[in-house]
């Protein structure tokens, strides 16, 4: 098997912990792996060529803003390699593999697929592999979901040795290179907007702290990390797990070495004794998923959250020394201009050190989706096109009662120029986001988006 990882987009590159699951997975029964990430090396084509020979499978992950590199991954493997069988996962293919086979691919895992790709190339028949989609008959059969692995510490470490970790860097990071770490899969509730239920259903299921621990340790030492990044949906939502978590990183004593939260957390859970844990653990930065400070809205939205208790959480992550990004979404199907004005201006009111404001997009597979497919109207021709434009640029994917596209791309501009162009936040910029000296050039760029041309930051 050769793993793909489709190129991101605007710079927002990661490698895949998904993909690398999988292949030690599949190494673990003996079955040769190769993985090559087009994010990270301009010369993915060659090494690709090298790999090729003897292989029989490609694999290829996506998720809604991957989904267009990945389809275009898909046709430079169907053109030059017309004898490889194509396999695709991630959230997007797990909702859509019916639009994906067999123009883009062979197969599809659908859901959480360690399990389901393991048996497919230890030649199980289709038929009997749960997870799976493929054609047959000229139509596409499907087995119907796995269940969800229970015990995630039988799963192997993420084969970052196939990779080049050194190159896993990005501009924002305080140290280069990062890998990221999960220490549970999942999240209970039940928001309508999450495209996490679509692999891993409203359920968390979490692993024993002993082997993630072990595990940063290895990305340390045998791959050269210096900054891990968890990618828990749900990072803080047991506080007792947070606090056992940091005190054994305290004990690890792993100089050098710092961590941060870039998924975001539950905006209301967590405490100034927790949050000084987190920091003196190697924290420095977390990402709150605040999304709106609109109650009657959050309460639509399924998201169990206390508005009334989200300044006082962030205000105790701030002093514990902690960097404090907000999430905040704009034109949710509830939103009017009033309701938008109201959240921004919370936005502002915050102890935050920066925010991203995001156009909400209705992923396919999500309740949010339908409500938009039944009460509003989409705007995109080219579905794939519009999820990065509108996730990065601040475009309108659809209309609803109470707005239209226009009011809502003023809505985002505003946003982002109110927050932003303000004295203070260009101070916590320069005092707690300045690590190295090059980033100066970065927060620079950064600000001019923002200011004149309304972007996120």
């Amino acid at each position: 098997m050769i793993f793909l990882n489709p190129d991101s987009y605007q710079g927002h590159r990661f490698p895949s912990i998904g993909m690398l699951y999988m292949a030690a997975a599949l190494r673990r029964e003996g079955l040769p792996v190769e993985y090559v990430d087009p994010n990270y090396d301009r010369d993915w084509r060659t090494k690709l060529d090298r790999a090729a020979p003897g292989r029989e499978w490609v694999g290829i992950s996506a998720n809604i803003l991957t989904i267009k590199p990945a389809l275009e991954l898909s046709r430079y493997v169907r053109e030059k390699y017309p004898d490889k069988k194509i396999i695709m996962g991630g959230p997007y293919p797990s909702v859509k593999y019916e639009d994906l086979i067999p123009g883009h691919s062979d197969f599809v895992a659908v859901g959480e697929s360690e399990e389901t790709v393991v048996e497919l190339l230890r030649g199980r028949p289709p038929a009997e592999v749960a997870g799976l989609a493929w054609r047959e008959n000229g139509g596409v059969k499907f087995n119907g979901r796995r269940p969800l692995i229970e015990n995630l510490d039988a799963l192997a470490f993420p084969a970052w040795d196939l990779g080049e970790v050194s190159k896993y860097r990005l501009e924002h990071t305080k140290r280069n290179p990062i890998l990221p770490v999960i220490t549970s899969r999942g999240c209970p509730y039940c928001c309508i907007f999450c495209a996490s239920r679509v692999i891993f259903e409203t359920r968390i299921r979490y692993r024993n702290l002993d082997a993630v621990v072990e595990e940063i340790d290895v990305n340390v030492k045998k791959h050269g990390a210096r900054e891990i990044h968890i990618w828990d949906d749900n990072f803080t939502l047991k506080r007792s797990r947070v606090m056992d978590f940091c005190e054994r990183l305290m004990k690890k004593n792993l100089r050098g070495v710092v961590f941060s939260i870039p998924a975001g957390i539950k905006p209301d859970a967590g405490d100034y004794e927790m949050f000084l844990a987190m920091k003196r653990a190697g924290f420095y930065a977390v990402c709150v998923a605040v999304e709106t400070g609109d109650q009657e809205i959050m309460s639509k939205l399924g998201k169990k959250v206390r508005v009334d208790r989200e300044r006082e959480v962030i205000a105790a992550a701030r002093r514990a020394g902690i960097v404090v990004n907000g999430f905040f979404m704009l034109g949710l199907p509830f939103d009017t201009e009033e309701t938008m004005r109201r959240n921004i201006d919370f936005a502002c009111s915050l102890p935050l050190h920066q925010v991203m404001f995001f156009v909400t997009i209705p992923f396919p597979g999500t309740e949010l989706y339908d409500i938009v497919k039944r009460e509003g109207r989409f705007l995109f021709h080219n579905e794939m096109e519009l999820y990065e434009d509108g996730y990065f640029l601040g475009r309108a994917s659809y209309e609803m009662p109470g707005f239209d596209a226009g009011t809502l791309e003023r809505m985002f501009r505003l946003a982002t120029r109110r927050f932003y162009f303000r004295p203070k936040t260009i101070l916590d910029l320069l005092l707690h986001r300045l690590y190295r000296p090059e980033q100066i050039f970065y927060l620079a760029r950064k600000f001019f988006r923002v200011v004149f041309k309304g972007r996120q930051f």
